[in-house]
Formats: C-alpha cells, structure tokens, sequence
C-alpha cells in the first residue's frame, strides 16, 4: 500500500510540472504576440530576448545591435542606448533591396530613357531640385509660394469649404487626418490604400480653376494633359500627420515606371521629408523641407519605388494645413469607363 501511495505522489507531482509548463509556454506565447505588435523585446525559448519587428516597420529601418530597439532609418543612432547605427537591417517581411543595373546605377539614367523634369520645362521660374538621385532616377523639386496672399487665403477657404471630407477608420482607429479623393469626369476609380477605400469625387469646378493657376508653374500648359486624380489631406493642428509611406498603389504605377507628382501646401507650414528605402553606407538617406503656404513640391522618376515620405507630427504646431497632391492615374479599375476609354 505505502509503495502504491508514493508512485500515486509521484505521478501527480510529475502531471503538476506538465501542467505548470504547458502555463509557461501559453504565457510565452501571449506575450510573444503581444510584443510582435508593439515592437518590443520578448524571451525567446532559451531565456535570450530577440526583438519583434513592428507593424510599421518600413525598408530602410534597422535594429541595434547593443540593446535591440527598432530604429527608424532616419536616425543614426539608437533613440534608447544612444549606440551609432551598425546598419543591420530588420527583415519583418519586408521586400528586399532591387537588384543594382550595374555600378552605381539602380536605375537606367534619365538621359537615356528620355525623361524629363518638370522644372525644366518652366523657363520663367526657376525649381529647386532638393533630390536629384540620378542612380536612382529620382528627383522631388520645390518651388516657392508664386501666389499672393490673397490668392492663397481664397485657395484655403474654397477648398475647406469646398470639399467633402472623410476620416476614414484604419487598422488602430481613425487616420490621424481628413482626406478626400477627386477625380476627373469619367472616372469612378476609388483610391485604396491599407484597409482604407477612398470614394472618388468628380473634379468640382474651383478645382478647374486652381489647377489654371498652378499647372503653368509646372510646364503643363494644356488642359488635356492635366494630372486625372488627385488626393486632398486636411491637418487641423500638428497633432494630425501621416506616417512613411509611397504613394505606390496600382493605380499610378509608380514601382514600375516614372510618374509624376504635384503638390500644393495651403495654411500653416508643416514638415516634409523624405528618406531612402534602402540606404547605402555614407549615403544622405533623408531630405527634409518645410513647406510654406502655396509652395509647391513634385516626387518625379521612381520615387514611389525607392523612397519613401511622409509628413510628421509636430506638436507645437496651431492652425490647420491643406495638402492636394495631383496624381495621373494610369491603370483604372476594370469597371472604370475611363480605363474602358483608354482601351
């Protein structure tokens, strides 16, 4: 009886430590998931702490190497342990670096594909091209507020008033901004990005009249060549934002080819920047600018393919800001009589 008492204890004890470690690992595997959203470090299977990638890690971003934080690509050093980039970058499903032509070159140059920059196509006003990635054909130019401050307050008023704004709901809640999504007669192409789907808005006739005054100023001086979208974003303060991205939806073709786009600032000056997908030792990976109200700023070439922007938060920012961000929109929905047309 004693010996069948104490294998009953031994066996129990033994179902204990099962149980106990079946806990261990529900709760490791909680906390794994958990971290993987946030980005955090978590204990692998061996009492070590790797780091999960984020959910809006983007090519270019690189973990370190001391501590393993998740660091964005336009940071040179660690934003925790203050230890200088190593370069490492973070996988996370992200796609790979495009193969290089040959040399220096990811791209075949402008010069012998025929491309031309807007800025050189207006002899009266003079662009500054704050990227001119050759290597990549990439380039984004700014030119100045050519309007007055008349003109511009009567921009802002029309188009606040003007248009019908959304804030469409994302994947942590409603975007931190108001959008609209405008389109040229004909078209019925929404403008979907993420989980997000953009009802289109036909062009209504005060955006006739500003794309009169501002397409001069980008050497489009006919009607028929005019951009055929365009995505309109409203700030109300600096706390609204929008985060790294590419405007590299199907709709513009912008990984395989080179598109053009155009942009208006309207109301208080925001931050822009830009920065390299994948960034090269000793390489200037970000641009930044601020952009005043009625400037105007272009993406041209493979941007969309190689870079990456977005515009930041800034806290001590009051006042509203309006974007409009003209776009030709080349591959349309199979159900789009415009896309038809084309055909």
């Amino acid at each position: 009886m004693r010996d069948l008492a104490v294998q009953k204890m031994a066996e129990n004890q033994q179902m204990a430590q099962v149980m106990q470690y079946q806990r261990q690992m529900q709760q490791m595997q909680m906390m794994q998931l958990k971290s993987q959203a946030a980005g955090q470090m978590w204990p692998d299977m061996d009492g070590s702490t790797v780091a999960q990638p984020r959910a809006d890690q983007r090519p270019g971003d690189w973990t370190c190497a001391s501590c393993g934080a998740n660091c964005f690509a336009s940071k040179t050093e660690c934003f925790k342990c203050r230890k200088p980039k190593d370069g490492q970058r973070i996988g996370g499903g992200q796609p790979a670096a495009p193969e290089k032509l040959g040399g220096e070159f990811w791209e075949k140059p402008r010069t012998e594909v025929g491309m031309k920059l807007l800025g050189e196509q207006t002899p009266h006003v003079k662009w500054d091209y704050i990227l001119s990635d050759d290597s990549r054909r990439c380039y984004a130019g700014y030119l100045p507020s050519p309007f007055s401050q008349e003109s511009k307050q009567a921009f802002f008023e029309e188009i606040r008033d003007g248009t019908s704004w959304v804030q469409p709901e994302g994947r942590q809640g409603p975007i931190p901004r108001k959008t609209a999504w405008m389109v040229s007669p004909g078209c019925n192409c929404h403008y979907t990005y993420g989980n997000i789907s953009v009802e289109p808005q036909t062009y209504p006739q005060w955006m006739v009249q500003l794309m009169q005054e501002v397409m001069p100023y980008c050497g489009i001086n006919s009607q028929s060549e005019w951009p055929n979208s365009c995505n309109l974003n409203l700030y109300s303060d600096g706390g609204m934002s929008v985060g790294w991205h590419a405007d590299d939806e199907s709709l513009f073709q912008g990984k395989f080819s080179d598109i053009y786009i155009i942009s208006l600032s309207l109301g208080v000056t925001r931050k822009f920047e830009l920065r390299t997908n994948w960034p090269e030792d000793g390489e200037k990976h970000l641009r930044r600018c601020s952009l005043k109200s009625g400037d105007l700023m272009t993406m041209e070439g493979m941007v969309q393919k190689h870079y990456q922007h977005r515009v930041p938060k800034e806290e001590n920012i009051q006042g509203p800001r309006i974007n409009l961000t003209w776009r030709w929109t080349l591959k349309h929905r199979p159900t789009c009589p415009s896309g038809r047309r084309r055909r």
